[in-house]
């Protein structure tokens, strides 16, 4: 089984996003799973140009020379994919949504309607991959992720992960907190196995994963606290 991530994340490799999916897809190969991650920000990937040319004039290729070419062959060759991302502005990067976007020749102009009256573009492809979803925030609480919801509401997902406060992840000098980050992590090492092993994840693991990290309160000032300081730093300096 393949599994492939794309993260959507411009800090990349040293971003939280990244941090929720490392151990997830630790689990995964574990479990004999072949697993990679693609950092969306490394690629040379161009925004679609609405030309259609990718229905019409070249079916289901697109006129655009990039890497994109490749990011294609690899969502296909995947059993399941992953998208990932941070919270931008109450939804997915420009980076992601510009990947997303870019896997239009994968359907057809062709307009189809389900048994439940929702219209569709028929797809290219015999069969698509399995997908699961990754989004992280940087406030506290669950309302930057309903517009994301909104979307995954749309399509069937193995998997679902949406971590508010965010920035723990990245601040390892929080003891305090440190055993329940541990924890997270390894529920979605847990997680990456059932994928395998399974095809889906466990709701039992599904809801450890979602267990709060840090009251809200106290999430607040810490990073109320931090943004003080970078600012007094940042006035001395000047």
């Amino acid at each position: 089984m393949k599994i492939t991530v794309f993260n959507g994340s411009p800090r990349g490799i040293e971003s939280n996003s990244h941090r929720i999916v490392k151990p997830l897809l630790e689990g995964a190969a574990k479990a004999g799973a072949n697993v990679q991650e693609i950092f969306l920000v490394d690629h040379n990937i161009q925004h679609c140009r609405g030309c259609f040319n990718c229905w019409d004039k070249t079916p289901g290729k697109c006129t655009i020379n990039d890497d994109m070419t490749d990011m294609i062959s690899l969502y296909l060759e995947s059993e399941i994919i992953g998208l990932a991302t941070p919270v931008y502005n109450m939804y997915m990067t420009g980076l992601l949504k510009n990947f997303t976007d870019r896997l239009l020749p994968l359907a057809t102009p062709h307009i189809q309607v389900s048994e439940e009256g929702e219209f569709y573009h028929e797809g290219r492809v015999n069969s698509f991959p399995s997908q699961f979803m990754i989004a992280n925030s940087g406030f506290p609480g669950d309302n930057n992720f309903k517009i994301i919801q909104a979307l995954t509401s749309l399509q069937p997902m193995v998997l679902e992960v949406y971590r508010n406060c965010g920035e723990l992840l990245a601040q390892p000098e929080y003891d305090k907190y440190k055993k329940r980050v541990e924890d997270f992590y390894s529920e979605l090492s847990k997680a990456g196995k059932e994928l395998v092993n399974n095809g889906y994840v466990s709701d039992e693991i599904v809801e450890n994963i979602h267990k709060e990290l840090i009251s809200d309160k106290d999430y607040m000032n810490l990073g109320n606290q931090y943004w003080d300081d970078e600012l007094e730093k940042n006035k001395k300096g000047n």
